[in-house]
């Protein structure tokens, strides 16, 4: 299960990783007409479902040892679990195959020398991505140039998701964009986001993720966690993006 857990005062704050897919591509939706890549539909598919094919519950690793909740960033690593990623992306589109495997190589490859499984799903997935291009008859700069609009977008709802947007309107960087400009977030007064360079074609907007919060420190074990989740109120996190 790939939540991203945050600590509050009565327990934990869970937000599904698919929420986040989801946040990310609202994010997408708004960028500038004029500057969105190709295939645009193809993309906010990939943007928003780009953690499809992972286990959702009922595992073991998805508690620490403390018995709470586990942030997605201490699972373990699945060559088997990646290719399950990449067996429903290339049953939708080439195109969404490509900006997926691109995402796989940009999230693991330096992995690939601890595990022999990771370094062979690597190796094919290059091998994968050269297919794809000869078929969509694009470049390999063509196609980096999409993925990294793929990977901002990524990136900026994990930095919402995760709570990471500094206060007193101290700015941090997202990621690179697409033509390779660094952008950065920072909360105005009025507890606006704003965006520099603004890559929105809105002058205002408003995305939001569902999350969960869970009223107990400790489970027994998985089972328990899931049915927690299930049971757990709902919540709507909002935040206003304001170009000024």
């Amino acid at each position: 299960m790939h939540v991203i857990v945050k600590s509050i005062p009565v327990g934990w704050e869970v937000i599904y990783q698919r929420a986040h897919g989801l946040l990310a591509a609202e994010i997408a939706f708004y960028w500038k007409t004029t500057e969105r890549p190709p295939h645009f539909m193809q993309t906010l598919l990939a943007i928003a479902e780009h953690d499809d094919g992972r286990p959702e519950s009922r595992s073991p690793e998805n508690l620490t040892e403390a018995g709470a909740p586990k942030h997605f960033q201490l699972l373990g690593r699945s060559a088997q679990q990646y290719r399950s990623v990449m067996e429903i992306s290339t049953a939708k589109s080439r195109w969404n195959a490509l900006l997926t495997s691109l995402h796989m190589t940009f999230l693991y490859e330096d992995e690939k020398y601890e595990d022999q499984d990771i370094e062979e799903f690597i190796k094919e997935q290059h091998e994968f991505q050269k297919k794809l291009l000869k078929e969509l008859k694009i470049s390999q700069t063509q196609a980096k140039k999409a993925y990294r609009f793929v990977e901002w977008c990524d990136a900026l709802s994990l930095l919402l998701c995760m709570d990471r947007i500094q206060p007193e309107q101290r700015r941090m960087d997202i990621s690179l964009g697409p033509e390779g400009t660094m952008y950065q977030i920072w909360q105005d007064e009025k507890e606006r986001l704003r965006v520099e360079p603004w890559p929105f074609e809105p002058d205002f907007f408003t995305v939001e993720v569902e999350y969960r919060e869970l009223h107990q420190l400790q489970f027994k074990d998985a089972d328990e966690l899931d049915d927690g989740l299930r049971k757990a109120p709902v919540g709507v996190r909002k935040w206003d993006f304001f170009k000024g």
